[in-house]
């Protein structure tokens, strides 16, 4: 497994985290992009956040539809004692890798 974590210049990240990842974690790579580069990628960024949006709200929809009509549970009951973090991030999950490759394409070309 390899991920890559992106980050921009914000004074808030670190510089030089690649220096004190863990052991454990060394197949994340750290790549830091050069200042002023957010104007060029917002476009990017904003077409896949939006779509991962309105992913994440349909699986969450879908997920309140489920449990109101094969539960005894009310939506308010399901919020308060069953919806968590690890819900939350599955739902995450599924919107993520729900973003199609059309959509990446044609983000790709914007740049």
């Amino acid at each position: 497994m390899q991920a890559l974590l992106v980050l921009d210049n914000a004074p808030a990240h670190p510089p030089n985290l690649e220096d004190d990842i863990l052991e454990e974690f060394k197949f994340i790579k750290v790549l830091y992009l050069p200042p002023n580069t957010t104007p060029i990628l917002q476009p990017m960024v904003q077409q896949v956040i939006s779509n991962f949006k309105k992913l994440y709200t349909k699986h969450l929809f879908r997920c309140c539809f489920e449990v109101t009509e094969n539960t005894n549970l009310t939506l308010r009951e399901y919020w308060k004692d069953h919806f968590n973090i690890l819900v939350c991030l599955r739902m995450t999950d599924q919107a993520w890798l729900s973003v199609t490759t059309r959509t990446w394409t044609s983000t790709w070309k914007k740049l």
